[in-house]
C-alpha cells in the first residue's frame, strides 16, 4: 500500500533536468519492473505502477532476493532548452548482462543475453545520448537488465553530463591505474636486482612476485583494459588470482624480512591465499567466483592485515631496523584494505571511482622499497666501510692504489702514500680497556675524514694502524697533508668514556713519481710502513719520508 501511494505521488512530480553544466549521480527518479517487454524502452509507455526507488539498486535491496532473469529500470528527465554540446551517461556497475536505450534507441550495453548468456565483470562503460534526446521536451533513459546469478541490477549509481567531464574522469582514472601500474613493474624489477645480487635474500624474491600481481591488478583494473578482457574471460577470474598470489607472497615477503623464526600463521595464511587465487581461476561460474571472493579471498586478506599490522608493531617494540617506517606503510594498507571489503561486504558505501586498497598499495610498496633499498645501501656500506671508524675497509683502498699506480704511470703524475700508528695505543687498551679504545679508534677516523681531501682514499689498515692515499700528490703535498692529519688527532684530547685522553699520531710518507718502472702495492706501503717506524724511532708524533 505504501509503495502504491509513493508511486502515486511520483507519478504527479515532474521529471528533473538533465545535469547539463556538471557530472552528476542520477539517483532518485527510477522506476523498477520484473519481466522483459521491447515497449518498455520506448519513451511513451506508463510506468506508473512500476516501483520507485533510488539508485544504486540491486534486486535484492527493492525486495527481490534471489531473482532471476530479466528487468527493467526507467528513468524520466527533462530538457528545458535544447542543448547543443554532446552529453553522455556513464555506467559504473550493472549486474550482469545490460544494455541502455535512450527514448527507445539502444546507445549501447556489455555482456551476452540469452540464449547465449554469459556473466561478466562489470565494466564502467561512457555512452553518447542521442542529439534527439537533448531537444526540448521530457525524456527517458531505459536499461534492461539480465542476470542469473544470486545477485542483479544496478550497483553504483548512472553518472550524467557533459560528454567530455564524463571522459575526462575514464581517462583521469585509467592514466591512474595503467601509470601506477607500471611505476610498481619498476620497482619490481629493483626487488629482483637486489635478490639476483645476494640470492640469500629471498624477502627480495617474494617481494618482486608481490609487486607484480600488484602491478597486474592495477593495469587491469583501468577501464578500457577490464572492457577488452573481458569480452573473452571475466576478468574477475584474474582479480582473485593476482589477488590470491599477492597477498600470499606479501605474507612469505613479510616473513622473510621480519626473520620470523615461527610465522606459521603467515605461512598458513600465504597457503590458503595462493589455493584461493589458483581454485578462484578455474571456478566454471560467476556466483561460485564471487563467494570465493567474498566469503574466502576478503576474511583470508582481513586476517593478514591485522596480523602483518600485529607483527609490525612487535617488532617496532623491539627496536627492529627501519620497522617504525615499515610499520606506517603497512598501516596504510591494512587500512585501506579493511575499507575496502567493508564495501564489498556492503557495510559501507561502494566505492565508484578506483578502490582504496589500490592508492594503500601504492603507498606501501613505496615505503617497503624505501626500507629495501636502504638495507642494500647499509649492507653495502657495511662491506666498504670499517664499521669502528667510518673509513674505508683496507681492502677497498689496496685495491683502488692499484687503479691509481696505473693511473699515475699513464699520466706521469705523482702518487703518494701516508702510513699512521697511533703513538702508544696499547696504553690506552690496557688503562681504560677495550671499549675505550674504540672509541678512540672512532674518533680518529672521523678527525682523519675531516682532515683529508674527497679525493683521497684512507682506510683503517689494521689495528691501530691508518693508510692513506693521495692521488696526484708529490712529496711536499704529502708532507702537509701528514701534518694535517697529525695536527687533526693531537689538536683536542679524544673523550675515551671515563677521562679524556690526548693521542699522537706518526706517520710515513712513500712516493711514486710517474716514472716508467711502475712499483707494486706491496712496494709502496712497505716504503710507507718502515718510515713510519723511522718516525717512531726519532721520538713520535712527527713525520718522516
Amino acid at each position: 500500500m505504501l509503495s502504491l501511494l509513493l508511486a502515486l505521488a511520483t507519478s504527479f512530480q515532474a521529471p528533473p533536468p538533465f545535469p547539463a553544466a556538471a557530472v552528476t549521480e542520477l539517483r532518485a527518479g527510477w522506476r523498477f519492473a520484473v519481466g522483459d517487454s521491447a515497449v518498455w524502452a520506448r519513451p511513451g509507455h506508463p510506468d506508473g505502477a512500476w516501483r520507485p526507488l533510488q539508485a544504486p539498486a540491486v534486486f535484492a535491496a527493492i525486495g527481490f532476493p534471489g531473482y532471476r532473469g530479466y528487468a527493467w529500470y526507467r528513468y524520466r528527465y527533462q530538457v528545458d532548452s535544447a542543448l547543443t554540446e554532446p552529453m553522455g551517461l556513464r555506467v559504473q556497475s550493472i549486474i550482469a548482462a545490460y544494455e541502455v536505450f535512450v527514448d527507445g534507441r539502444r546507445i549501447g550495453g556489455f555482456g551476452d543475453f540469452p540464449p547465449r548468456y554469459r556473466p561478466r565483470t562489470d565494466v564502467p562503460l561512457t555512452f553518447a545520448v542521442p542529439a534527439a534526446a537533448l531537444a526540448h521536451g521530457e525524456h527517458v533513459i531505459a536499461v534492461r537488465v539480465y542476470s542469473e546469478e544470486r545477485a542483479g541490477g544496478i550497483g553504483l549509481p548512472v553518472l550524467a553530463g557533459p560528454m567530455d567531464s564524463l571522459r575526462d574522469g575514464e581517462q583521469q582514472l585509467s592514466a591512474f591505474l595503467l601509470g601506477s601500474g607500471f611505476l610498481l613493474l619498476g620497482l619490481a624489477i629493483t626487488q629482483l636486482f637486489f635478490w639476483a645480487r645476494r640470492p640469500e635474500t629471498t624477502e627480495h624474491l617474494f617481494f618482486f612476485g608481490f609487486v607484480v600481481a600488484l602491478a597486474l591488478l592495477f593495469i587491469l583494473g583501468a577501464p578500457p583494459v577490464r572492457a577488452a578482457v573481458d569480452e573473452r574471460v571475466d576478468v574477475y577470474r584474474f582479480y582473485l588470482l593476482f589477488s590470491g598470489l599477492a597477498g600470499a607472497l606479501f605474507c612469505f615477503s613479510i616473513q622473510r624480512s621480519y626473520d620470523l623464526e615461527h610465522g606459521l600463521l603467515l605461512t598458513v595464511l600465504g597457503a590458503v591465499l595462493t589455493t584461493v587465487g589458483l581454485v578462484g581461476v578455474m571456478l566454471p561460474g560467476w556466483d561460485e567466483q564471487r563467494a570465493a571472493g567474498r566469503y574466502l579471498l576478503n576474511p583470508a586478506l582481513a586476517v593478514v592485515a591485522v596480523t602483518v599490522t600485529v607483527v609490525a608493531v612487535q617488532q617496532v617494540r623491539r627496536g627492529g631496523e627501519h620497522a617504525r617506517t615499515l610499520l606506517w606503510g603497512i598501516g596504510i594498507l591494512a587500512i585501506t584494505l579493511v575499507h575496502d571489503l567493508l564495501a564489498d561486504w556492503g557495510l559501507t558505501r561502494p566505492n565508484a571511482g578506483a578502490p582504496w586498497l589500490l592508492v594503500g598499495a601504492v603507498l606501501f610498496v613505496l615505503v617497503a622499497s624505501f626500507v629495501t633499498t636502504r638495507k642494500i645501501v647499509d649492507t653495502v656500506t657495511i662491506a666498504l666501510n670499517d664499521r669502528l671508524t667510518g673509513l674505508y675497509r683496507r681492502e677497498v683502498v689496496l685495491d683502488a692504489l692499484k687503479r691509481e699506480i696505473r693511473r699515475a704511470a699513464r699520466t706521469h703524475q705523482p702518487l703518494s702514500l701516508i702510513m699512521m700508528d697511533l703513538d702508544k695505543f696499547k696504553t690506552v687498551n690496557d688503562s681504560l680497556g677495550h671499549q675505550a679504545g674504540d672509541r678512540v679508534l672512532g674518533e680518529v677516523g672521523r678527525r682523519l675524514a675531516e682532515a683529508g681531501r674527497a679525493v683521497d682514499w684512507l682506510c683503517r689498515y689494521g689495528g691501530e694502524e691508518f693508510l692513506a692515499v693521495l692521488a696526484g700528490s708529490p712529496e711536499e703535498g704529502a708532507r702537509l697533508a701528514a701534518e694535517r692529519f697529525r695536527s687533526a688527532v693531537g689538536s683536542l684530547p679524544i673523550d675515551a668514556g671515563r677521562t679524556a685522553r690526548s693521542v699522537t699520531i706518526s706517520a710515513g710518507i712513500s712516493v711514486y713519481d710517474g716514472g716508467p718502472e711502475w712499483p707494486t702495492v706491496e712496494t709502496l706501503v712497505g716504503a710507507a710502513d718502515a718510515a713510519m717506524y723511522r718516525a717512531k724511532e726519532a721520538g713520535r708524533n712527527q713525520v718522516s719520508s
